[in-house]
């Protein structure tokens, strides 16, 4: 009833101005439209909160779909990565204790009864295992899988309502994302798997850290993996009180995930501060750890073929191939991308290669106004589902790298990395390692030979 109840006032109160500007010609007044995005975004936040579960899932993807959210909606949403309220011990034991099978207390030397991190559907508990080692166990909440069904459903029925307003936008590939997103996340073995599969893929990278899966301790409702003691990277003030180099750390980040989506096919797709943390090595260099894989993508060797020729256009300034990689990817007919090749072109000359402080200085209105020009102009637009989740973890890594240095350009960063990753995926590798590591050996005194 709470969903319905919030739900049902935010659509009634767009649907007036919108039967105002289709039927009587009355022009929208953005100047309200814009506090009537507040404050619904305001609503739909303390839905969330209350609600928690699928809700705080929706309002995270919703917050990272700049493209087709107002901005004040994205804005008041992004909260939500921080704002899952963990349960208490009573409520998380009984389920711990069926799937280990006796009493945590008992199965572990020690483990904390507080959680220290809380996530739509679970939440983390430390925890040392009775060899002294230390652990992260990800417990699911015993009644989310019921909770989850009656969100759905509700969902299902309101996005083609809410679809009226935006008619050439299909906000079906938002729900079946977030239905896509909510199950996978829900699988703990699949997620577990995940996480072999992606430390595995990055063992040997420098600075970049996977936990390990403790199988003994692994069940369908339970993750345990080894221990992580870390910040969240969004901290900045703390990374440079630490010393460490801002930039080094955004390299490390976008390093890990060219190498993971470009090279290896297989990313983590959920890439908020939350599930990256920083810490220092002995050396003194930045180490990024990777956490939580419910939300990981593996690309079809079709798509990741025709992402890649995608990007390699992209990257080279290429209108007319990068116009033709988004028919191939099922995004626009070969008719809607001609259509778009002026926005392609603009959008190349004007905005390639500002800085997001260049960019928040732009008339985004009218920006906006180009985009919804040209898609009034399109007969329809597809977004297949692996395109949405790229789209979403690059959006997700550019909040990221904004956070840590707001003139910075991720993309620019990532250009060289990425046309490396394209060209030639076996031999990529990170900016400027090669010269820290000969630095490191310089330091390091030559072993001593004992002659008899």
């Amino acid at each position: 009833m709470l969903v319905a109840g919030t739900l049902a006032p935010i659509y009634l109160s767009y649907t007036v101005p919108w039967l105002d500007e289709k039927f009587l010609g009355r022009p929208i007044d953005w100047k309200k439209m814009r506090k009537l995005h507040v404050a619904n975004a305001k609503k739909f936040y303390a839905m969330a909160t209350r609600m928690g579960g699928a809700m705080i899932k929706v309002g995270q993807i919703i917050s990272t779909r700049a493209d087709i959210m107002p901005r004040e909606w994205v804005v008041g949403l992004s909260g939500l990565q921080d704002s899952v309220n963990p349960a208490p011990w009573s409520a998380i034991e009984p389920r711990l204790r069926e799937e280990l099978g006796d009493d945590p207390d008992r199965v572990f030397k020690e483990i904390d009864h507080e959680s220290v991190a809380a996530a739509s559907f679970g939440q983390v508990h430390r925890a040392t295992t009775h060899d002294g080692q230390k652990i992260a166990l990800k417990i699911k909440h015993a009644d989310i899988d019921w909770k989850l069904d009656i969100d759905m459903k509700t969902l299902r029925i309101a996005v083609p309502l809410f679809n009226i307003f935006i008619p050439k936008i299909k906000l079906k590939a938002i729900y079946q994302e977030v239905g896509e997103a909510l199950t996978r996340e829900l699988n703990y073995e699949r997620e577990a798997e995940h996480t072999r599969i992606i430390g595995k893929n990055l063992t040997g990278v420098p600075y970049v850290h996977v936990p390990k899966v403790l199988d003994d301790y692994t069940t369908g409702s339970v993750i345990c993996t080894t221990w992580f003691d870390g910040e969240k990277v969004s901290k900045r003030k703390q990374i440079m009180a630490a010393g460490l180099d801002l930039h080094e750390l955004i390299n490390i980040i976008i390093y890990a995930y060219t190498r993971m989506i470009f090279a290896d096919g297989v990313f983590q797709s959920d890439p908020h501060p939350g599930n990256l943390l920083y810490n220092v090595d002995e050396d003194g260099d930045p180490i990024l750890c990777i956490l939580d894989f419910g939300q990981v993508k593996m690309l079809p060797p079709d798509f990741q073929s025709a992402l890649m020729m995608s990007a390699m256009a992209f990257m080279g300034r290429d209108v007319r191939g990068f116009e033709k990689s988004l028919v191939d990817l099922g995004l626009v007919s070969a008719k809607d991308a001609e259509r778009a090749r002026p926005l392609l072109e603009k959008f190349f000359d004007e905005y390639f290669e500002l800085s997001p402080a260049d960019l928040q200085k732009l008339d985004l209105r009218q920006v906006g106004e180009d985009v919804k020009a040209l898609i009034d102009d399109i007969d329809g637009i597809h977004i297949p589902t692996d395109l949405v989740l790229y789209g979403r973890t690059f959006s997700l890594l550019a909040g990221v790298v904004t956070q840590l240095d707001r003139n910075v350009n991720g993309l620019m960063l990532a250009r060289p990395m990425i046309m490396q990753a394209l060209t030639n995926p076996a031999k990529l590798t990170m900016p400027g390692y090669e010269a820290r590591a000969e630095a490191k050996n310089a330091k390091t005194p030559a072993p001593v030979s004992a002659s008899v």
